[in-house]
């Protein structure tokens, strides 16, 4: 390549000296000829003009020719930035359907469970049992409010239990995390139906009888599904934590962790249907 571009060189040279040489020429004619117009053009139609074009000609064309490939270079920079630009739109595009998809779903189930509502009630926990297999709650609504058994109480972020015995004052709640409790639950990603069992010990959950291939995710929300009319439709019970595949069983073991923190929960909240 060096190579080249010397030899280039010198043939630029030799160009540039003729070049010189006869617009030497051509100025000693006009001094010496008053008369040399003719022979003048003849010289510079002829002898000048073409070699200067041959001289000016390959510099002008590698001139332009660098420019280009700075252009394309920087046209390529564009086209990736561009490219990198368009990824990144699409994945937000698709996460604003997602996003869409859920509101609309929400809204779905706000308005389903608003047109079967007639009132709602915020009760005080006054009393905790947590003894094994006895998890359980008193809250500050009875009979006289109109609570009934096996209505569901849940709190801000939801599910907590089911009312399993009534008094005037008062009302007993049986807490998810019993091992006495079974929710019938479905889990949001997969449309999937489980039942939701409580452990008791470490105030976790779990999934019953699922099989070892069952399409199952940590994070996947489980929430009510309402079925034989239990609980309330679409309340969220909680998310998987941890899936272990029991080789040689047909069920795997699937921890669930309460979105509600029944442990610390103060407030619980009673829906009464319309008639």
């Amino acid at each position: 390549m060096s190579t080249s571009i010397f030899k280039k060189s010198v043939a630029d040279f030799y160009l540039l000296v003729i070049l010189v040489a006869l617009s030497i020429t051509n100025i000693a004619l006009d001094i010496r000829y008053a008369n040399s117009n003719y022979i003048r053009i003849l010289i510079n139609d002829y002898l000048i003009n073409p070699i200067q074009y041959i001289v000016e000609t390959p510099s002008s064309f590698f001139n332009h020719i660098m420019e280009e490939k700075k252009n394309i270079a920087e046209l390529n920079k564009k086209i990736i930035q561009l490219e990198k630009e368009n990824v990144a739109l699409k994945a937000n595009i698709q996460k604003i359907d997602i996003l869409e998809n859920e509101i609309t779903r929400l809204r779905s189930i706000e308005t389903k469970i608003t047109d079967k509502i007639k009132d709602i009630k915020i009760a005080n926990v006054i009393r905790r049992n947590i003894l094994p297999d006895k998890e359980s709650i008193q809250i500050s609504a009875g009979s006289k409010d109109n609570v009934q058994l096996g209505q569901t109480i849940f709190g801000i972020h939801g599910l907590v239990g089911q009312v399993v015995e009534v008094n005037m004052q008062s009302s007993k709640v049986l807490l998810i995390t019993d091992t006495n409790s079974n929710v019938p639950g479905i889990i949001a990603r997969t449309g999937k139906q489980v039942i939701i069992k409580g452990r008791s010990q470490d105030n976790l959950l779990e999934i019953s009888f699922i099989s070892n291939d069952s399409d199952l995710k940590s994070g996947d929300l489980i929430s009510t599904s309402g079925q034989a009319g239990r609980y309330l439709a679409s309340l969220k019970i909680g998310r998987i934590i941890e899936i272990i595949k029991n080789e040689g069983e047909r069920f795997a073991t699937v921890v669930v962790e309460p979105i509600e923190n029944i442990n610390d929960i103060n407030e619980v909240i009673l829906t009464f249907s319309q008639q």
